[in-house]
C-alpha cells in the first residue's frame, strides 16, 4: 500500500456509480469516513447530473465549491458515470487525465450487478493503492522522484535513467551512475525524438502517440515510455538485454500501464517499406503509400535518433522499434546499415 502525506493527496474522493447506485468508493481519509456517507454523496452528485439533464438539456460535467473541484466522467459503452472530488488548487487538466487513468484501471474489474453486493477486500484495496499512485504520478514530483531513485538505486543493470514531464518538458527526476553520466543535452535530444516520432504516426495516419520506443546497438538498449503526462527513458548497461532496460522504463513510468512484452514483428505484419541513403534520398518503397511529408519527418527522425543514442551510449544505433498506443496496433522499425536505412511499417493482428 502506498501512503501519501495528505497535502501532497489532490484526490479527495471517488465515487463510480451506475444507476444512482454506488459501485465503489474511495477517500483518502478512509479512516474517519462511513459507508452510509458514501451512498449519500453518491446520491447527491447523481441527483445534481440528473437535474442538469434534465432541465437544461445538457449532462453536468464539472463544478467547484470554495474547497473543492468535481469531475463526472461517463464510462465508454455503460451506464456507469466516474465522479472525482479534487482539492480546489488541483490543475484542471491533472485532475481529467488522473479521471482518465483511474477509468481505464476500473475497466479491468468485474464491479457488482447486484445493489449491495460488495467488492472482495483485495480489490477494493488494488483500486485504492493504485489511486494513491496516480496521486503521486500526477501532483507530487518530489514524492515521485524518491521513488524512481529509490527504485533504481536497488538495480544495477540500468546505469542511466531520466523522467519528464511532458507537459512544460521539464526534468521531474534523472538517475545516474557515476552521477557525471547524465547530462541535460540528452534530455533535449530525447525530446527531440519523442516529438519528431509523433509526428511522423501522424503523418502515416496511424495514431498521434507512441506507447514506447528501443533504441539497440549490438551491446547496448536504450527505452523510452510514453505515459501521457510521464516520459520515461532508461539506458541499460553492456549486454543487458533490452526487455529487461524495457522492464525498468514502464517501471519508472509510475502508475502507468504498458505492454507486459515487446511486440513481435514479422514478414506477415509488414504493410510498408521505404529504404533510405545516406543522404535521405528515397531509394525503394514498397506497400503502404506515405507522403511526402511523412518522409521528410521520417529522415528526421533518423538523424534525431542517431544523436539520442549517441548522446546515452556513445554509439551508433542499429535499430529503432516503436509501438503506438491507442489508435490500433502499429509499429515502426528502423534498422540502419553502412550505406542506408531501412524503414518499415507494420499492422499487428488484433487480439
Amino acid at each position: 500500500m502506498v501512503h501519501l502525506h495528505a497535502s501532497l493527496r489532490m484526490i479527495r474522493e471517488i465515487f463510480l456509480i451506475d444507476r444512482s447506485v454506488l459501485q465503489y468508493h474511495y477517500s483518502r481519509d478512509q479512516s474517519s469516513y462511513d459507508d452510509d456517507k458514501a451512498v449519500l454523496s453518491s446520491g447527491f452528485l447523481s441527483a445534481i447530473q440528473d437535474f442538469s439533464t434534465h432541465t437544461r438539456s445538457d449532462a453536468l460535467e464539472s463544478f467547484s465549491t470554495g474547497n473543492e473541484y468535481f469531475l463526472y466522467l461517463q464510462c465508454p459503452d455503460s451506464s456507469r458515470v466516474l465522479v472525482g472530488v479534487f482539492d480546489r488548487i488541483a490543475p484542471e487538466n491533472l485532475a481529467r487525465e488522473a479521471m482518465e487513468k483511474i477509468m481505464g484501471f476500473l475497466r479491468d474489474f468485474k464491479m457488482p450487478e447486484t445493489e449491495g453486493k460488495q467488492l472482495l477486500p483485495e480489490e477494493k484495496e488494488r483500486i485504492q493503492d493504485h489511486i494513491e499512485r496516480i496521486s503521486i504520478q500526477l501532483f507530487s514530483n518530489e514524492q515521485l522522484s524518491s521513488i524512481v531513485i529509490e527504485t533504481l538505486e536497488r538495480r544495477s543493470d540500468i546505469p542511466l535513467a531520466f523522467l519528464v514531464d511532458s507537459n512544460d518538458n521539464s526534468i521531474i527526476t534523472s538517475f545516474s551512475r557515476p552521477k557525471p553520466l547524465f547530462k541535460q543535452t540528452q534530455v533535449r535530444e530525447f525530446l527531440l525524438v519523442h516529438s519528431t516520432l509523433n509526428k511522423v504516426l501522424e503523418s502515416l495516419e496511424i495514431g498521434k502517440r507512441y506507447s514506447y520506443f528501443i533504441i539497440e546497438s549490438d551491446d547496448y538498449s536504450v527505452a523510452a515510455c510514453n505515459g501521457g503526462r510521464l516520459l520515461s527513458v532508461a539506458s541499460g548497461a553492456m549486454r543487458i538485454p533490452k526487455e529487461n532496460v524495457y522492464e525498468a522504463a514502464t517501471t519508472i513510468c509510475y502508475a502507468d500501464s504498458f505492454e507486459e512484452e515487446i511486440a513481435l514483428t514479422s514478414d506477415e505484419t509488414l504493410v510498408g517499406k521505404l529504404i533510405y541513403s545516406t543522404e535521405g534520398r528515397i531509394s525503394e518503397k514498397r506497400g503502404k503509400d506515405v507522403t511526402q511529408k511523412a518522409i521528410v519527418f521520417i529522415s528526421t527522425l533518423i538523424k534525431s535518433i542517431d544523436s539520442m543514442f549517441k548522446s546515452l551510449t556513445r554509439r551508433p544505433y542499429k535499430r529503432f522499434f516503436a509501438r503506438t498506443s491507442g489508435q490500433g496496433d502499429w509499429c515502426i522499425t528502423l534498422i540502419s546499415t553502412s550505406g542506408m536505412t531501412l524503414f518499415e511499417l507494420h499492422k499487428l493482428p488484433s487480439l
